[in-house]
């Protein structure tokens, strides 16, 4: 079989070939640590299978000692217990915990100096109740302040369990709980008052132990937290050793390594050697409860023996292994190789454009043929995309230019109505959310001279709002330049716009009419927005505008007639609700009071400014956010008329020109 040397099925060989000479050339190096592993993995298995119950068993009696100790120092602290009242409590602690925990022999407070009650300032309290011969007894301390138990308690100020001792009273191995008691000063702050302390006896850890099958050489210990032998199979040895004296062969440093792996990895499996030289295999695992160490000591020559036996069949294996692997390669190399090279021709020929390519079909179900599938599936979904692409571009162009000609229907500036005038300043802003959008404004001069403008928002969005909103537009501008009053305007728009509504589409409005004499404002509102005045003192308020029923909803929807006044300097702002409800990345609106505040600051400097700043708050307010909804403002300053002129002389731009936003 011949092999390109550049090809991919050659390297991949080679390479495989030079890995597994260097994995074998290293194996035996590395092999007792395997098999060690793999051993010490069985054995810890065993450990936890051993350890499990009996640790559960431990800790759970020391939990319910932890418990009663906590609920005891809690009543204490509340209570205030005294003479009489402090022995019956204690009595009947003792009593009601050896109920469901028999291995409670006593039950001690231990005040703080002048910290018990009716004590005096400098005196000592130490009241003890021990079960004693089926009965409960209760004695009196002293000289405690001192004591391990009562200082680390105090400095630490929560519960610990202690050291493991023989106590003064209690002439038996115990372990205690002891706990803070905390009490509220005259100034009610909380002070420590003193320790209570729940004596258990570990008395039940040597039969614990002696009953534990481990095997026939392998035994069981129990540390302290401190690491010293609470329980072994060597009586003579508890309470007198400690690990390091158990572990002469281990070393200082070893003893160590021990004490930061169980603090540290809380269980697992450990090499060491006894006081006689006697290698080991410990299995340990830490007691969450009170810091105390479970331990399962095996004998290491059994351990070396399955070592040696498993280093044996791992080297057959690898020899037989490395041969089969030498034949497997040849294979796989070349099963990967021819595939990959047809699809790579194929990728050349996709890559100049030819989306007919055939592609190998390859059997199975391995990564090549879910490739060459994936290959083929990639083929067909770039000529579909292709061909949306190609509907996709036709969509946007059109889109862009119905945009260009919904704009263009919208006058540019005042020079197109021939309604600019010394009278008044009128500036519009229009900024679609999609391509095309369903907002609208209009102005222009009615037959008497009144100037009428408006501002209107269709109900959704994108090519079916647009198609409305220049319907609704030509409607209104008809009917207002041909009618007497706004309301007429309104109700005969509202009959045509809603006689052949199939889509139920409707239209907010706001029209008025301007008596550029006067200052003089006749209305009308479909159900849209109020507008904004701002006075020339610059004061703003909301126009007093009632919304009747917006346009296009039901076709012999009435109208009301509403008037306001303009005085010279005064500015007239309409707006859609894209403004107001303009949303940022926190879901919060725009709102009126940000707009009135934006009129407050940005007027005064026409109304071109007037628009540009409320854009800016706008766009400051959203930051990151996208548009959502179309933007539509109209500015008209009144500004008299002592030198007027006819609207037909005024040529020249206002100094409030028209801008148009026609992209987003």
């Amino acid at each position: 079989m011949g092999f390109n040397v550049h090809g991919l099925a050659f390297k991949q060989s080679l390479m495989t070939l030079v890995g597994f000479s260097i994995v074998f050339a290293t194996l035996f190096g590395v092999l007792s640590f395997q098999v060690q592993s793999k051993l010490s993995t069985l054995l810890t298995q065993r450990g936890e299978e051993i350890s499990l119950a009996n640790v559960a068993i431990i800790e759970k009696l020391f939990e319910k000692g932890k418990r009663f100790g906590d609920e005891y120092a809690e009543v204490l602290g509340k209570e205030m217990l005294a003479g009489q009242d402090l022995d019956d409590f204690l009595t009947q602690a003792v009593f009601d915990a050896r109920q469901t925990l028999p291995q409670v022999l006593a039950v001690v407070v231990a005040y703080e100096p002048g910290m018990a009650p009716k004590s005096k300032w400098h005196q000592e309290v130490m009241r003890l109740a021990q079960y004693s011969k089926n009965e409960i007894k209760i004695m009196k301390g002293n000289d405690y302040l001192d004591k391990p138990w009562y200082k680390s308690t105090k400095n630490m100020q929560k519960g610990l369990w202690q050291e493991p001792f023989v106590g003064d009273f209690i002439k038996e191995p115990i372990a205690i709980y002891t706990a803070p008691i905390y009490q509220k000063d005259e100034y009610g702050n909380t002070v420590f008052a003193g320790v209570l302390c729940v004596d258990m006896s570990i008395a039940f850890l040597k039969e614990t132990v002696a009953s534990i099958p481990v095997s026939d050489s392998g035994y069981v210990v129990v540390l302290s937290a401190n690491n010293t032998v609470i329980a072994h199979p060597q009586n003579e040895i508890v309470f007198k050793e400690k690990l390091s004296n158990l572990s002469g062969g281990m070393g200082e440093q070893t003893v160590t390594e021990f004490e930061k792996t169980v603090r540290s990895m809380r269980k697992g499996l450990f090499m060491g050697s006894t006081a006689d030289g006697m290698e080991t295999v410990i299995y340990f695992k830490a007691m969450e409860s009170n810091g105390w160490t479970f331990m399962i000591v095996w004998p290491a020559h059994e351990y070396m023996e399955s070592q040696r036996s498993l280093e044996k069949m791992f080297a057959w294996m690898s020899v037989a292994g490395y041969v089969v692997m030498l034949l497997l390669i040849f294979v796989i190399s070349s099963r990967v190789s021819r595939p990959l090279k047809e699809l790579a021709v194929a990728a050349r020929k996709l890559g100049q454009g030819d989306f007919d390519v055939a592609i190998p079909h390859l059997s199975g179900h391995d990564e090549i043929a879910q490739f060459a599938w994936a290959f083929l599936n990639m083929r067909t979904s770039l000529k579909e995309h292709m061909e949306k692409q190609k509907d996709l571009d036709r969509i946007e162009s059109e889109l862009d230019f119905a945009k260009d000609i919904q704009l263009g229907f919208l006058s540019m500036d005042e020079r197109e109505e021939g309604s600019g005038d010394p009278c008044h300043e009128l500036t519009p802003f229009l900024l679609p959310a999609k391509e095309v959008g369903g907002d609208f404004y209009d102005f222009f001069k009615l037959d008497d001279g009144r100037l009428c403008v408006v501002v209107g928002d269709v109900s959704g969005k994108g090519v079916p709002a647009a198609l409305f909103m220049m319907v609704s537009r030509i409607v209104l501008r008809t009917m207002a330049r041909n009618l007497k009053s706004v309301v007429e305007t309104f109700e005969h728009s509202n009959y045509e716009l809603a006689k052949r509504n199939r889509a139920n589409m409707f239209v907010t409005v706001w029209m008025g009419f301007i008596d550029l004499n006067t200052g003089h404002v006749e209305f009308a509102s479909a159900g849209h927005n109020p507008p904004v005045i701002r006075h020339k003192d610059g004061s703003v308020e909301f126009a007093k505008s009632k919304a009747g029923v917006a346009m296009a909803a039901m076709e012999n929807s009435r109208y009301k007639a509403q008037t306001l006044d303009l005085l010279p300097g005064d500015t007239l702002f309409l707006y859609t609700d894209g403004v107001t409800e303009a949303t940022n990345e926190h879901n919060e609106l725009f709102g009126n009071d940000r707009l009135l505040d934006a009129l407050t600051r940005g007027g005064g400097n026409g109304t071109k400014e007037m628009c540009r700043f409320v854009k800016r708050q706008i766009d400051a307010f959203v930051s990151k956010a996208s548009q959502f909804d179309d933007i539509t403002m109209l500015a008209v300053e009144y500004k008299g008329c002592e030198n007027a002129v006819s609207p037909v002389a005024a040529e020249a731009e206002p100094e409030g020109a028209l801008q148009v936003a026609k992209t987003a």
